[in-house]
Order: C-alpha cells, then sequence, then structure tokens
C-alpha cells in the first residue's frame, strides 16, 4: 500500500452503530484501513444524523477527531464548542460529553485503545 492514499469511505462501507445514551438519530461508522492497524489505534470514519447524543459515561477509548461535514455543538461540563468542517477534538476516555448535530455531521478520527 502507498504511504499516501485517499481515506474516504466508500458509500457503502458505512455501517449502523451505537449512538449512546438515548440518542433519537443514527449514527453510522466506517473502519478506514490502512494496513496499521495492529498499532495502539486505529482511524474510523464517523457520521451522524441530526439529534442530540449524550455520552454520560464518556467512551471506552480515547479519540481525536476533525470534522469534515456538517455542523453542531459539543459540551464538556459546562464548556460547548461549535463544530464546523475543520473542527479538531480531543475526546478522552470517560470524559461526559453531549453532542448536539444540527446538519449530517461526518468525522475522521484517531482512536486509541486502551487495555
Amino acid at each position: 500500500m502507498p504511504e499516501s492514499f485517499n481515506l474516504s469511505p466508500p458509500e457503502d462501507s458505512w455501517k449502523a452503530a451505537t449512538a449512546g445514551g438515548d440518542a433519537p438519530g443514527q449514527v453510522f461508522s466506517s473502519r478506514v484501513t490502512t494496513g496499521r492497524e495492529q498499532q495502539p489505534h486505529r482511524i474510523g470514519a464517523w457520521r451522524g444524523m441530526p439529534g442530540r447524543y449524550e455520552r454520560p459515561n464518556g467512551m471506552p477509548w480515547s479519540e481525536t477527531f476533525v470534522v469534515y461535514k456538517g455542523t453542531g455543538t459539543i459540551t464538556f461540563q459546562d464548556e460547548t464548542f461549535a463544530l464546523a468542517p475543520g473542527s479538531i477534538v480531543n475526546l478522552r476516555k470517560g470524559v461526559p460529553y453531549v453532542l448536539e448535530i444540527a446538519s449530517v455531521l461526518e468525522k475522521m478520527a484517531v482512536i486509541t485503545e486502551h487495555p
């Protein structure tokens, strides 16, 4: 596999995923194959439909993502940040947050698995 390649997931690779909490919308994910999946991190793409997604216990992994489509906000404790193409967010394992999606949001993430 070449060192530089297109990481955009093909449209037919999006699979329904669990949104967590009582999320009313639907979310989808797509694993991105890079040939480096055995390392302690992986790359994934995520798509969320408009709605409110509460994660009172945070995520079971740490994740840094870049929004490349859509808009919304993410709230950690008392701080709210706008999300739009180009936004970069660092989610630490177990940190509660609320994601509110205004228009279909897509992100590319580096996910770090923790034992």
